[in-house]
């Protein structure tokens, strides 16, 4: 059942608000509505009115037949009566099975499993996944234990994160992303600056975040070797590097960054390899390959996932009769595995010359790129403005003549910005950005001199 468009009460201020409301997370008929169901991030409103943001209350089913999984969840607050529920549930059930073919249809189907709350049906979905009660409990913890350290002064984080540090583990570091990722989403960047500032705290003082740090490290040492070969990364030095890797994090680095050049023909000459070798080198080497085999079918299925989800996305999309609201409500879900899906399918419709396609592709992209832009925070405005300028005297002309743009903030996202652009290849556009934010490093000196 595709999400349904209607109006809701706002909760606040009780005016009307349009909302797209999804009742139907079906994961064989859509495998991202698992992710989806779990994040929590459905049937969100916004209160043009009250500015209200928040979740509309609503009756849920759940279906994953490969787990034999039916489960319901109706409000109590709706008030329903008894008979109403019972209809609303038998309506979102029609749907399941008739979208099973005849030989998947099994006993479970007839005996929906209900929940008290949706708290308690998302644990549901965790535990036919393995995820225990206590697994929850201790994730429940991390969670208190990070909105401490963010309501903590920063200078008492790193004793506080000392204090903890048997808890500091990938969990934490993965709520924490989760977090800041969903408060930027928001539009608190102030909120995402201070949980970014917290991470680097972690990275510095806790012992999983100095392993954490040690292997990025490794990681940023493998680009950059690679990157410095450049042209001359031929797959025979590829093999070369790889063999002489004595480092599983080194190995796993050159496996994600330079996955492209591991095809069928690099096994073949690592096989060759390891057949002429003996003795201990024999079995490393084979073990090299192992590790090699292992992490690329993991990449590949983790590409695989990405693409159709954002496959599935993009349909999402094409369908919504409000492109805006759509795109509002599936905003983090766009990353760039849905943008290469999009342009690709934007090529395909221009090579079978589908014009109807393509102009509903175009629509989409250009909605994104407002979005995009009108979301974007301050200061990516202004570099992306400053790097536009031609020439670049202009440019510089702009920094010193704007009081009050120029900030610390403004200059670590310069930073940040060109690292991101230098990884991307785009040196020269890096290098332009680098001397825009000595520029701007002056300006902030001065300005710093001046007042005080």
């Amino acid at each position: 059942m595709p999400p349904v468009k209607t109006q809701v009460s706002c909760p606040n201020c009780r005016m009307p608000v349009t909302a797209t409301l999804e009742q139907l997370f079906d994961v064989g008929q859509d495998p991202s509505a698992k992710q989806r169901f779990l994040s929590g991030r459905f049937n969100m409103i916004k209160c043009s009115n009250c500015g209200y943001q928040g979740q509309v209350a609503g009756p849920l089913m759940y279906h994953d037949p490969d787990k034999e999984l039916l489960l319901t969840f109706v409000p109590m607050e709706l008030g329903l009566p008894q008979a109403e529920q019972e209809k609303l549930i038998g309506r979102l059930m029609n749907e399941v099975i008739n979208k099973l073919p005849q030989d998947k249809r099994r006993g479970y189907l007839l005996n929906p499993k209900p929940a008290f709350t949706q708290q308690g049906m998302i644990e549901r979905v965790l535990a036919a996944d393995g995820v225990t009660k206590e697994m929850l409990d201790s994730q429940r913890g991390k969670a208190q234990l990070l909105q401490n350290l963010l309501s903590a002064a920063e200078d008492l984080w790193p004793a506080t994160i000392k204090e903890h540090d048997s808890e500091i583990d990938v969990t934490l570091f993965q709520l924490l992303s989760a977090s800041a990722e969903a408060t930027a989403a928001g539009g608190n960047q102030a909120g995402a600056q201070k949980m970014a500032a917290l991470q680097n705290a972690l990275l510095q003082n806790s012992t999983f975040g100095q392993q954490v740090r040690a292997r990025q490290d490794k990681v940023e040492a493998a680009a950059r070797e690679l990157q410095g070969l450049g042209k001359k990364l031929t797959p025979d030095k590829l093999l070369e590097l790889v063999v002489n890797a004595h480092d599983d994090d080194k190995l796993a680095a050159y496996t994600s960054l330079a996955r492209a050049g591991m095809d069928y023909a690099f096994f073949e000459a690592l096989t060759r390899r390891i057949d002429r070798a003996s003795g201990d080198e024999k079995v490393r080497l084979g073990k090299v390959r192992d590790q090699l085999l292992e992490m690329t079918q993991e990449i590949d299925k983790a590409a695989q996932a990405q693409m159709a989800e954002a496959t599935s996305l993009l349909r999402e999309l094409m369908e919504a009769p409000d492109l805006n609201q759509a795109l509002q409500d599936n905003l983090p879900r766009i990353d760039d595995a849905f943008l290469a899906v999009l342009n690709l399918n934007i090529e395909a419709a221009q090579k079978a010359k589908r014009s109807d396609v393509l102009t509903r592709l175009v629509l989409i992209n250009d909605a994104i790129n407002r979005l995009m832009q009108e979301s974007a925070p301050p200061e990516l405005k202004f570099i992306d403005e400053l790097l536009q300028m031609q020439p670049e005297t202009a440019a510089q002309d702009a920094l010193k003549n704007r009081p009050g743009v120029v900030t610390p903030e403004l200059v670590d996202t310069m930073n940040y910005v060109g690292e991101s652009l230098r990884q991307g290849g785009q040196t020269d556009m890096a290098d332009r950005l680098e001397r825009l934010r000595g520029v701007a490093v002056g300006e902030l000196m001065k300005a710093n001199w001046q007042s005080s």
